[in-house]
């Protein structure tokens, strides 16, 4: 396990325990750690996103440089020059 994670899980366990702590009532520590679960799996939702994002962006770049190399060869045997 990464050390941020263990950070975050850490933080998360000790705000269920404070939050908890204060609360009376069971059904009311249920409830919140039923909401924080929630958060946490949005979180991870998200994280799941934006890595999938962030590959999307690689091939992109890797596809707009073939691209480009393409162009330029294109370009130097019509003997057009490119501007970049």
């Amino acid at each position: 396990m990464r050390k941020s994670n263990r950070v975050q899980r850490t933080l998360a366990l000790s705000a269920i325990v404070l939050l908890a702590g204060g609360c009376s009532n069971p059904r009311q520590a249920a409830y919140l750690n039923e909401q924080l679960n929630q958060a946490a799996d949005a979180v991870g939702d998200i994280r799941a996103n934006l890595s999938l994002l962030q590959s999307s962006i690689d091939s992109l770049r890797v596809v707009i440089a073939k691209q480009d190399t393409t162009i330029a060869r294109m370009a130097a045997v019509t003997n057009v020059s490119v501007v970049k």
